[in-house]
């Protein structure tokens, strides 16, 4: 489709062009390939080509009458299988097949293929451009690194940055969303549509979380972006931090409960159990830096007020005395009578003359 759509390409250019840049595409994977240089450049072409043809029919809006793409689930699974981790072609092979076939539109094809690939698989996440050109393409190694590189330079546009590592000291754990409301703290989502993920702030002893929507595509996603910081050991990690902190947070079934109440996270998974379920997995065997964790000064500062003794004694106050609007009730009722009986005997004692 693409070679027949531009009419001038031909498959012998395109083998050409493949040819020149083969030995820079071959080292771009870890392992040495066994298979012979054609095949090779077979492989690289035809999938070049077909990540080449997808992006030109979202740009150009074609993939909304193909029939294929009408169904929601197939679209969401093409464009989820392009940032498998295995499935990586050397970005070099996409650029110079895009310039080939688009000119000078090429950076605009790839911003069109992210924008709707936000809005399909990470739906509510905001992410400025504002910052975001050609160079940050061409120094990525493939689609999935170029993907994890666009969604962290959003933090630094929006002042999430200034929650990092060298402010708040070494990492503690923090307890989870229920032992976190027993000691007080209340939970509150982000208001506005497409904030930052990332921006989660702790003041007043209320945390705030920007909403996450939880679906069948979001466990493989979020696991690729964590192999991809573990690989290339990017510092700092945001995603396999924010991974950390929210499976802190969601240890059972009644945390993600009340998670939900608040609106912070939006589950499409059914029970809310599995999505306690999906973030204890995406913890398991995921190494982070305690020096270096994102979320360092947030996590202090929660901790600090769970274990500050004032903290402690009104959290206790609220959960024994105010727990239900019938408890408020009776200890407004029980301070009432104190009084009368407090006055009765001040009456009695001192009758008036």
């Amino acid at each position: 489709m693409l070679l027949q759509r531009t009419g001038q390409l031909s498959t012998v250019a395109c083998v050409a062009a493949m040819r020149d840049m083969v030995e820079e595409a071959r080292n771009c994977y870890a392992e040495s390939l066994t298979m012979s240089t054609d095949d090779f450049l077979e492989m690289i072409v035809l999938d070049g080509c077909s990540v080449v043809e997808l992006f030109h029919q979202i740009h150009c809006r074609e993939w909304v009458e193909d029939e294929l793409f009408k169904v929601d689930m197939i679209f969401s699974r093409i464009l989820l299988d392009l940032m498998l981790f295995e499935n990586q072609l050397p970005l070099s092979v996409i650029w110079k097949l895009l310039g080939m076939t688009s000119g000078n539109d090429k950076f605009l094809y790839i911003k069109s293929f992210f924008e709707v690939f936000d809005n399909s698989i990470l739906p509510g996440f905001k992410v400025e451009d504002a910052n975001w050109n050609e160079g940050s393409i061409t120094s990525a190694k493939h689609l999935l690194d170029l993907l994890h590189t666009r969604w962290s330079s959003s933090i630094e546009q929006t002042g999430a940055e200034e929650n990092t590592a060298t402010k708040g000291g070494k990492w503690s754990y923090i307890p989870s969303t229920s032992e976190l409301r027993e000691a007080g703290i209340e939970f509150k989502k982000v208001e506005g549509e497409g904030r930052n993920l990332f921006d989660i702030k702790f003041t007043n002893g209320i945390l705030e979380i920007p909403t996450l929507t939880v679906q069948n595509n979001t466990e493989c996603l979020l696991r690729n972006i964590i192999v991809c910081e573990q690989f290339d050991c990017k510092f700092p990690a945001y995603w396999t931090d924010y991974i950390i902190l929210m499976d802190c947070l969601m240890n059972t079934e009644k945390d993600v409960d009340l998670l939900c109440q608040r609106g912070i996270i939006r589950n499409f998974l059914g029970e809310n159990a599995a999505v306690a379920t999906l973030f204890n997995r995406l913890g398991y065997h995921v190494s982070f830096s305690t020096e270096m964790f994102f979320y360092n000064e947030l996590s202090n500062d929660i901790n600090k007020h769970c274990t500050s003794p004032w903290n402690k004694s009104m959290a206790k106050l609220r959960h024994d005395y105010f727990h239900s609007p019938w408890s408020f009730i009776f200890f407004l009722a029980a301070g009432f009578l104190l009084l009368f009986t407090l006055l009765q005997t001040i009456f009695t004692i001192f009758p008036r003359s």
